[in-house]
Parts: structure tokens; C-alpha cells; sequence
């Protein structure tokens, strides 16, 4: 492509440009899964881990769910970050346990012997996240997913709103769910 001289403007072909759009639309209704543009490049998310807190439902893409196990005691880090429950040893590998909630920016979970924890990888490492409940595991549907409003405090944490029947669902990136320095 040649490069542009000085003082000349570019030709965009916002025809060309809108058809290309509309046939990738297209192929993405088609298809099986949802591409989610804005959370990278290829993403597909086809099916999530629905969990709750304070009654909203919040998911996670399976692929990122290693396990659900019931809670077991926390070893306390001392001057840690503020959802840092503690650390675990889940067969051998020293777990950071996080308060899914606190790390939503909601208030800290009660928790007791019944209480799940969700075991899924941010960032390469595992982190297992106590949370209210966990609901089941969900298809999600090519047209389900929405780009996050500007309006969402979390929307640099999210994938996207996807509706599971007759309930939004906020969809968490978990690469981008756990500070590092947790």
C-alpha cells in the first residue's frame, strides 16, 4: 500500500467497510458460538459457569472453570489485598483464595461450611473464588452476548451480558477478574 504524502487525506469506503461488518454479523449468528470482539481478538464464548452474589448472577467461560469444591480453612496472608481470604493447597499448588464478592466491589461473604468455591485460571494461575452459589453450567446462544455499557463500573472486567432465559447474566473475563497483586 503507498504511503500518503503530506497534506493528502485517505479514502475511507464506509459502504465496503459497513458490508464487511454486516457479513461478519452474519457469520457469528450462524455459527455456534458467539464472538465477543471487544474482549480480544477470537474470543468465543459458547458456554459459562452461572454462579451468584447478593442474588445477580455472574458466569464465568467454562474453559477457565477448573473445578466447584466446597470451602475448606484459609491460611491468612498478612497485609494482604482486602479480597484475599487466604491461601489453600489444592493438591500440591499454593491457591490464592479471593472473596468474589469484595473483588466486585460488593460487601465480604458470610461463609460456612456449605459455601462453594470456584477453582478457574486468570492469568495462568489457579485462584479459587468463594462466592454465594453456584447455578449450572449454560450454553450460550450466537446472539446472547452484548458488548458491556460504558455505564458498568466492571466493564474492564467483563466479557459481556449474555441472557440465560429470562435472567442477564454478567459475563467476567478472568483474565482480567484478579489484580496481580493477588
Amino acid at each position: 500500500m503507498p504511503r500518503k504524502k503530506k497534506g493528502e487525506t485517505e479514502q475511507v469506503d464506509f459502504a465496503h467497510d459497513a458490508a464487511v461488518a454486516s457479513d461478519e454479523i452474519a457469520e457469528v449468528r450462524e455459527g455456534h458460538a458467539c464472538e465477543v470482539p471487544w474482549a480480544g481478538v477470537g474470543r468465543v464464548v459458547e458456554r459459562v459457569v452461572v454462579f451468584s452474589l447478593d442474588d445477580q448472577r455472574y458466569a464465568l467461560p467454562i474453559e477457565s472453570v477448573q473445578e466447584i469444591q466446597q470451602v475448606v480453612e484459609f491460611t491468612p496472608v498478612p497485609d494482604a489485598h482486602p479480597a484475599l481470604l487466604g491461601m489453600i493447597d489444592v493438591r500440591g499448588v499454593v491457591t490464592p483464595a479471593v472473596d468474589m464478592g469484595v473483588l466486585l466491589g460488593l460487601h465480604p461473604r458470610s461463609i460456612t461450611l456449605e459455601t462453594p468455591m470456584l477453582l478457574f485460571l486468570s492469568q495462568g494461575r489457579l485462584v479459587a473464588a468463594v462466592v454465594d452459589e453456584v447455578d449450572d453450567v449454560f450454553e450460550v446462544a450466537p446472539t446472547a452476548m452484548q458488548a458491556p455499557s460504558d455505564l458498568y463500573s466492571l466493564k474492564d472486567r467483563m466479557i459481556g451480558v449474555c441472557k440465560i432465559g429470562e435472567d442477564l447474566v454478567i459475563v467476567l473475563d478472568p483474565d482480567r477478574l484478579v489484580p496481580t497483586s493477588i
